[in-house]
């Protein structure tokens, strides 16, 4: 049996609720993988090995360099909490230069840089300051979340998912439980 099969079975099974977001609705034909990604996903917020103002800098970055809107509309509460402010927000695009971001913040947001354009022209000096700045488990962390966020990103814009259509959206971490936007 084929997994397009297996999949409109569980589709039919587990049909997302009136109020699921528009990526949930899309994610309805594999609902095992769904539930995967969601945990996987909430695993950088909640292990909280990287600073979530880092993770939120990066995400946003990558999808700059992609020019995914619905991703870029999309904020995290915990980074707002942490600190993330719009001044940082607005040199993002220039982060390695910007006197608004920390040395770790300049490091983390190059590598994201470097890891989505072109992962072979990370040398050992770019992965150094991010093991300076995030230690091991952190930058281990860090390579996850940022595959991660590239994968995403790229699914979401393959896809056409959009969230709310708001400016802005603020939402919680994400959680193996929560909603996905």
């Amino acid at each position: 049996m084929s997994w397009i099969l297996d999949a409109a079975r569980a589709s039919r099974a587990a049909q997302p609720t009136p109020d699921a977001t528009a990526l949930e609705r899309a994610f309805g034909l594999r609902q095992n993988l769904f539930e995967d990604f969601r945990r996987f996903y909430a695993l950088f917020w909640e292990q909280k090995l990287v600073d979530p103002v880092i993770l939120e800098l990066c995400r946003l970055r990558i999808a700059q360099i992609h020019g995914c809107e619905a991703e870029l509309r999309l904020r995290y509460q915990p980074a707002l909490d942490a600190g993330l402010s719009e001044e940082k927000l607005a040199a993002l695009q220039d982060a390695s230069h910007s006197s608004a971001y920390s040395e770790a913040e300049r490091a983390c947001v190059a590598f994201a840089e470097l890891f989505t354009i072109d992962p072979h022209a990370i040398d050992d000096e770019d992965a150094a300051r991010v093991v300076a700045a995030l230690g091991d488990a952190g930058t281990v962390a860090l390579v996850e979340a940022l595959a991660l966020f590239d994968g995403f990103v790229r699914f979401r814009l393959v896809l056409g998912v959009e969230p709310p259509e708001a400016a802005r959206v603020v939402v919680p971490a994400p959680c193996a439980a929560g909603p996905v936007y």
